[in-house]
């Protein structure tokens, strides 16, 4: 069933977060998704723009499907606009908040629903980072966007929060080449883990940015940035895997 998108205001903003903290109080219930039509704590937006509630099958066809129907909208009228992505969070809210076994529901922080468009949770909005990193970089992102929609990979967080890295073409052509199993398209098994060293994810970011200095990392095609790239990376160039 399609809705006529509409953007929350404050107070529909405000009811929102109150039922975010209710979940972490282990409070059951379903969304209010009255707020979604209520003439009150809704306002139009300046074009319409239809959306349907889907099953996505990884943050990717999330990202695609959200650019596909905001097209008609200005890019200035979605960037910043806290209102309306609050509003895409309550409306999809059963892809990025499921419901467990038992009922509960676990939000996490606000801004994984509302908005925080101060670069250090920008991307954390999960609705608002795949369309983002989908706009700028296509199918090329299936590396940081694969996984549930409910849930960001540790790649995505490594590069998403670094404004110099996921602007970077290359930096996504590069560590898609190293850390995507284009089989299965997802991470290669081992990419993930929480360490710098072993040529993980987050070891990449760290040569990246020592690269930076020397080098116009921004400019190079992800062969080039591969290039340079010390022998610790060399079992993920060349196809192999942490055990």
């Amino acid at each position: 069933m399609a809705a006529l998108m509409r953007a929350l205001n404050n107070t529909g903003i405000e009811r929102f977060r109150e039922y975010l903290a209710g979940l972490r109080d282990n409070a059951r219930g379903d969304p209010p998704r009255e707020l979604l039509e209520h003439p009150v704590h809704t306002a139009e937006l300046l074009a319409d723009v239809w959306i349907e509630r889907r099953d996505f099958p990884h943050r990717l066809a999330l990202g695609e499907y959200l650019c596909e129907i905001l097209a008609p909208l200005r890019v200035e009228d979605t960037d910043r606009n806290k209102g309306l992505w609050t509003w895409l969070s309550l409306f999809l809210f059963d892809q990025v908040c499921p419901a467990g076994p038992a009922g509960a529901r676990r939000p996490g922080q606000d801004y994984r629903h509302i908005p925080d468009f101060g670069y250090r949770y920008r991307y954390r909005h999960l609705l608002y980072g795949p369309y983002q990193v989908y706009r700028r970089h296509g199918n090329d992102s299936m590396l940081l966007l694969s996984g549930p929609t409910h849930t960001a990979n540790r790649i995505y967080l490594e590069i998403a929060g670094r404004q110099d890295l996921i602007a970077n073409r290359g930096v996504i052509e590069a560590a898609a080449m190293l850390y995507l199993d284009k089989d299965r398209q997802a991470p290669k098994p081992g990419s993930q883990v929480a360490t710098t060293s072993g040529g993980s994810i987050r070891r990449f970011v760290r040569v990246l940015q020592q690269l930076d200095v020397n080098y116009d990392i921004y400019g190079m095609s992800g062969a080039d940035i591969l290039s340079l790239l010390p022998s610790e990376f060399d079992q993920w160039k060349f196809g192999g895997q942490h055990a």
